[in-house]
């Protein structure tokens, strides 16, 4: 009878030990460094901390919910069309970080990315991308991951959510664009390549032009010079003809005036 009361007491004891101690576990919770702590009574929230460390609450009536503060990433894959109707494929990286825990919740809960920046971020995505034809969405990249981060950062600022970081991961064309777009390049490299054959041709046509006229015109000054060379040449053979005639007498003329010697005759 007395081994039975002993079993009894101390079955009893365990039970109340066990008791107690999910009461005390019940009884405190602890707050991360990084982390805000909403500790939430009947639903309602009580308390809210943002300190690390271990905080007192009442057992069973008080819920905590954990809300990250630290730099969070999220990555979203969505479809969008072009100016062109052309569908591109993209994946986003975000980088996001909470600014007020409390108004976060009390808006959305913690469902946040689901609610708010998932569906934001598809949406400021589809709305650039539409600005752009498929082309220059390939050479704008840049341009256009700025404007969805200027205008999701806008969109979740208004929610207590601050945009750290947007990049576009990837973002993939249908098979027939991207084969049109080679073929384009290669029409064009050909074109460029039969432009600067003609611009070639063309430069070495007004090249030879311009030694020819260069030849025309110093053959036009050789024959100038070899005419008047000529011509002097034959004044001076006349001369000499006319000099090897005269018999060295003067003709005989009245007055007092010189004859005038005809060497040419």
């Amino acid at each position: 009878m007395n081994y039975e009361r002993i079993t009894s007491i101390l079955l009893t004891f365990f039970i109340f030990l066990i008791a107690a101690g999910a009461l005390l576990f019940q009884s405190f919770y602890i707050v991360q460094p990084g982390y805000s702590a909403l500790q939430l009574r009947l639903g309602k929230i009580v308390n809210m901390q943002n300190a690390a460390g271990g905080y007192l609450k009442v057992p069973f009536l008080d819920k905590v919910i954990f809300i990250n503060n630290r730099i969070c990433k999220s990555v979203i894959e969505t479809t969008a069309l072009s100016k062109d109707l052309q569908s591109v494929s993209i994946g986003v990286a975000i980088n996001y970080q909470i600014e007020n825990a409390l108004k976060l919740y009390e808006a959305v809960g913690t469902d946040f990315e689901k609610v708010i920046i998932d569906p934001f971020a598809q949406e400021s995505i589809k709305a650039v991308v539409a600005k752009y034809t498929a082309e220059d969405l390939i050479q704008f990249r840049h341009e256009a991951k700025e404007k969805v981060s200027l205008e999701l950062r806008d969109r979740l600022g208004v929610h207590n959510i601050r945009l750290i970081d947007f990049n576009f991961v990837h973002s993939d064309f249908s098979p027939d664009f991207i084969k049109a777009v080679e073929d384009k390049q290669i029409a064009e490299q050909s074109a460029k390549m039969a432009k600067n054959l003609t611009e070639k041709v063309k430069e070495e046509a007004i090249q030879t032009r311009a030694r020819a006229e260069a030849e025309a015109y110093a053959m036009k000054i050789k024959k100038e010079s070899a005419t008047k060379e000529l011509i002097e040449l034959q004044n001076i053979e006349a001369q000499l003809k006319a000099i090897n005639k005269w018999d060295g007498k003067l003709p005989q003329v009245s007055g007092g005036a010189t004859p005038f010697i005809n060497l040419n005759r």
